[in-house]
This record gives C-alpha cells, sequence and structure tokens, in this order.
C-alpha cells in the first residue's frame, strides 16, 4: 500500500511530466534574482540534510526511499527556481525591487 506521500509524489510528477519543460524566456513564468537567492537557501538546506540523513540511514529502506525522494524533489526545485530567474544583460544583475519608489536594499 503506498502512503500519502507517495501517492502525492506521484500526481506531482506525472502533472510535470505531462505539461514538459520549457526553457523559453516567458516573463510570466520568471522570478526575481533575490527571490531565487532565497529559494535556493532553502532548497540547499533541504538537500544538504537530505543527503546526510541518506549518509546516516544508507542501511533503512523505507528512510531511505523516503529521503531520496525528498532529495531529488528539492533538486528538481532548485533546477526549477535557476531556468525561472532572468539570464543576466551584458553582465548586469537584474535591479532590486521598488517599494515606495526606492530601491530595497
Amino acid at each position: 500500500m503506498s502512503s500519502s506521500f507517495d501517492l502525492i509524489y506521484n500526481k506531482l510528477t506525472s502533472s510535470l511530466e505531462e505539461r514538459g519543460h520549457d526553457t523559453r524566456f516567458q516573463p510570466a513564468r520568471h522570478i526575481s534574482s533575490v527571490v531565487a537567492h532565497e529559494l535556493n537557501n532553502i532548497l540547499t538546506v533541504i538537500m544538504g540534510y537530505s543527503d546526510r540523513l541518506l549518509v546516516k540511514h544508507a542501511g533503512d529502506p523505507t528512510s531511505e526511499a523516503h529521503l531520496r525522494l525528498i532529495s531529488e524533489a528539492a533538486r528538481r526545485a532548485a533546477v526549477i527556481v535557476r531556468d525561472a530567474t532572468p539570464p543576466r544583460v551584458n553582465g548586469v544583475k537584474e535591479s532590486a525591487p521598488e517599494a515606495n519608489g526606492a530601491a530595497v536594499k
């Protein structure tokens, strides 16, 4: 019997596969470099801890399977964030978002 985690993961995976991965520039599908940086910080922690736990629980097939799913999902999310970040133009990063007409620092 599959756990609810497995069912959710399988639905998400099939949904992503049906849509395919489009790398063309689409402004509505892009995020700012500031948001991408923050998301990557979170994803790095998830990947790091899941990889450490994989080493620690290498002999436990139940834990190992779930930890691999977490690690792989975090890596896919990191790729999506990277692909959704606008490219640099002539080596210049995008500008910071503005609040009340002043740049946020």
